[in-house]
């Protein structure tokens, strides 16, 4: 294949499969058209071990054909030998890289919805946060010990802004329907159903 960048293998291989293929098929026939092409690097290694041409032809004038196959092909096929398609290793590697893209699409999916929809805006979120400690105090100004004898401390918190409020967009403009408000439905929508078709197992994956 020898076709550099993910977004060309894929086309190549969507090419190969015909019709309308899904994602899912391309991104397995790119992991099968790979591994075919990777078996095959031995075809490679042999002709860049051979003479050229005209040192062969040279060869088998004056030492004939036997010899040539003996003194130069047959060393070069030993070095180099013939690969055949391990069928478990193939579906391994077309299970992988569909699981992989899987992974992607389903952390693209869950980012996706994560941003505050356009037409409901964002509440703020407000939240504690511990920025260090210092010694407990009593009313006279001494330490508080424990039981051991340790001083007590207590965190010093700040009050953080994890999310800023934002007001919902209008649902009209111009009395037709806002176009930002139906695209991010859109999107919402095609991020929720990669979400609901992606495996379990991929989905724990994402959550280990």
């Amino acid at each position: 294949m020898l076709i550099s960048g993910a977004g060309n293998k894929r086309d190549f291989a969507a090419r190969v499969i015909g019709g309308t293929p899904s994602m899912e098929d391309i991104v397995q026939k790119v992991a099968e058209l790979e591994y075919l092409e990777e078996i095959q690097a031995y075809k490679l290694q042999r002709s860049s071990e051979y003479p050229d041409f005209g040192s062969q032809l040279d060869y088998i004038y004056h030492n004939g054909i036997d010899s040539w196959k003996t003194d130069i092909v047959d060393p070069v096929k030993a070095k180099y030998a013939k690969v055949e398609v391990d069928a478990d290793e193939l579906a391994t590697r077309k299970a992988t890289a569909l699981a992989e893209y899987q992974l992607a699409e389903y952390s693209k999916a869950v980012d996706r919805l994560a941003k505050y929809q356009l037409s409901v805006g964002q509440e703020e979120i407000i939240e504690e946060v511990i920025v260090g400690t210092t010694a407990a105090l009593n009313e006279e100004g001494s330490h508080y010990l424990d039981e051991d004898g340790n001083i007590v401390m207590d965190n010093i918190t700040e009050t953080t802004i994890k999310k800023i409020s934002i007001d919902a967009i209008p649902e009209t403009v111009f009395g037709e329907p806002n176009p930002l408000i139906t695209q991010d439905n859109a999107e919402r929508a095609e991020a929720q159903s990669v979400i609901d078709s992606t495996p379990q197992a991929v989905i724990d994956a994402y959550e280990a």
